[in-house]
């Protein structure tokens, strides 16, 4: 019996605009303010393989979905992209997502995986920015992990399907 007042007064709030699990993507400002803001911010931070080297990410330019995030991981690296997708929910409330874009071949785990792990790093500049607190890696790491770890029985799959057929055209050129 409480199971099911419990499933009732959560959809009677839910049904009141209530929020019992706040959308971490909606921000209390409008879409000019999260522009400013974004085009504003910079987060560096120390590598953790070479403290000498910093990442940066930075605001690279207004788009016409939002901003254009940019971010290197070394003074020696390219620079990587990613856009922080602006949807205005009411003139002072805003949803802002990262796009980083999609590979080409949807169907490889670890294709899926190396599209996911991009974004992490870009959401969490995302909303230490729009929060006004300081970056937080160990977000950034949590969500790395837990993408790897739901990819990762497709990825051995992968992997092992990819060493079979290694096998074959290994034997197949040996008979020749």
């Amino acid at each position: 019996m409480n199971g099911k007042l419990v499933v009732v007064l959560a959809g009677a709030l839910t049904v009141a605009g209530c929020d019992l699990v706040p959308d971490p993507t909606v921000f209390p400002y409008s879409s000019d303010q999260v522009r400013t803001m974004l085009m504003d911010a910079r987060t560096t931070m120390p590598r953790r393989d070479d403290a000498k080297e910093m990442i940066k990410i930075w605001g690279a330019a207004r788009t016409s979905k939002g901003v254009r995030l940019n971010m290197k991981y070394a003074s020696w690296a390219g620079t990587q992209e990613c856009e922080a997708v602006i949807t205005v929910i009411k003139p002072q409330e805003s949803r802002v997502v990262a796009d980083c874009g999609k590979v080409t071949n949807p169907d490889s785990a670890l294709s899926r995986t190396q599209d996911g792990l991009r974004a992490p790093m870009f959401e969490e500049h995302i909303a230490a920015t729009l929060n006004k607190r300081p970056f937080n890696r160990g977000n950034v790491t949590a969500k790395e992990s837990a993408l790897v770890m739901k990819n990762l029985p497709a990825m051995q799959g992968e992997a092992l399907q990819m060493a079979a057929d290694e096998a074959k055209l290994r034997a197949a050129a040996g008979r020749r």
